[in-house]
């Protein structure tokens, strides 16, 4: 083989992907134009990148659960508010968390006051946007937003890191491009926006892997957020929405079971009709619910923690691991018991090393439920949205604490932001 064959032969062996990459048409072209830093002017046609760039790197896989809509963003505002920006600047750049007083849909929305809150990759973020998407792809994008008084309202989405596409409306006071805008005057009342984020960003594939919600200043409201493969399948969730809003119905047996069944569905079109269905009946639904919660032993739940953390110790490996496991699992549970033990003297590096990274992973936010702590997390959401005197008894009971994933916590704000409408 000569020189001139060789060089050739060489560079596409270097280039071939591994095996385990996502390509085909499902590729991003990296070295696309990264949005400025606020300072500069728009450059020519700032609503889009631009063309490809002739290098791609994969784009992440389908998701696994083939859903044909994946939310983004519903009642679980105060979790998603913990996980942007995390970290001691939080009050310096905006405040941010679950509002009840205001929302398009459901019981709560994403409330933003100040600048913005945003993260570049959270937590179980990986979505594949296409042209042509396969189960576990998507293309388009369905949001709600509103702006009561102010100049303008951004929504920023990250694309794998390689850069941020963005929707505004009113004026673009911060003066980040790329970005399109969707109205001349910011939304006073709940705008739903969609749109078609393949068409919108270069018509190239890439990943989602992150959000920005920009108030700019003053407050914003952000809810209802989804991504589909069609906009039929998002009609389907929007229009369940609206239903359950004015409808109230007596759940049967059989519908109560077929309902319990579609809560644990990953997909959005399947399970969202379920929670608002369950929570507009909640004479007939949160009995039936009431015996589907196991309600933790406390004690046991905090001696199942104090066991774990002393086994972080554990001269055997696969003990240390096991305890490790079991402690993410638990999550924001364990907070407290783990930052006493971190206090404690004469712990071994590993053991602090452990302490030290669980509680990192617990600030940062980024646990990805199980299953099953969806579910439990579902249930809270049903409950708050029921808002009957017999919800609020169990929200009360399900706040008492033990349950995983901080989950605890959540029943508790669920109950204080239940009370607060009532006055």
């Amino acid at each position: 083989m000569t020189r001139r064959v060789l060089l050739p032969a060489l560079v596409a062996a270097l280039a071939v992907p591994p095996a385990h990459a996502w390509f085909g048409d499902r590729a991003v072209p990296i070295l696309r134009p990264v949005p400025g830093d606020g300072t500069r002017p728009p450059p020519p046609g700032a609503g889009s990148p631009g063309p490809p760039a002739a290098h791609v790197i994969p784009v992440a896989p389908p998701h696994p659960s083939g859903a044909a809509v994946i939310e983004l963003l519903e009642d679980d505002a105060g979790r998603l508010a913990r996980a942007l920006n995390p970290g001691p600047d939080q009050e310096s750049v905006a405040r941010a968390g679950a509002w009840a007083n205001d929302c398009f849909s459901g019981a709560t929305s994403l409330k933003v006051a100040g600048y913005q809150r945003f993260r570049d990759a959270l937590a179980g973020w990986a979505y594949p946007v296409v042209g042509r998407p396969r189960p576990g792809e998507y293309r388009y994008l369905r949001f709600a937003w509103k702006r009561p008084e102010g100049r303008g309202v951004m929504l920023q989405l990250s694309a794998g890191g390689l850069d941020w596409g963005r929707y505004f409306a009113g004026d673009n006071t911060v003066g980040f491009f790329p970005a399109l805008q969707i109205s001349p005057q910011p939304p006073r009342d709940w705008q739903v926006v969609t749109r078609d984020l393949y068409a919108d960003f270069g018509s190239v594939p890439f990943t989602l892997t992150g959000m920005g919600f920009t108030a700019m200043d003053g407050v914003a409201l952000f809810d209802h957020i989804y991504l589909g493969r069609t906009i039929d399948d998002l009609d389907r969730v929007t229009n369940a929405a609206r239903t359950w809003a004015r409808r109230t119905d007596f759940l049967r047996p059989a519908q109560l079971d077929q309902l319990w069944k579609d809560v644990g569905d990953e997909d959005a079109v399947v399970r969202q009709p379920a929670v608002w269905a369950l929570g507009a009946c909640g004479g007939s639904s949160v009995p039936y619910l009431a015996d589907r919660v196991t309600l933790p032993d406390v004690a046991a739940v905090d001696k199942r923690i104090a066991i774990a953390i002393t086994d972080l110790d554990s001269p055997r490996f696969a003990v240390r691991e096991r305890a490790t496991r079991d402690l993410t699992t638990l999550g924001p549970t364990a907070r407290p018991q783990l930052e006493a033990a971190l206090r404690s003297e004469g712990i071994s590096p590993e053991w602090r090393a452990r302490l030290d990274k669980l509680l990192a992973a617990i600030q940062s936010a980024d646990q990805v439920l199980t299953a099953d702590q969806k579910r439990t997390l579902r249930v809270i959401h049903i409950l708050e949205i029921a808002e009957t005197p017999e919800a609020k008894e169990q929200l009360a009971k399900l706040a008492k604490g033990g349950l995983e994933a901080g989950l605890s916590a959540e029943a508790k704000g669920a109950l204080e932001r239940m009370d607060k409408r009532r006055k």
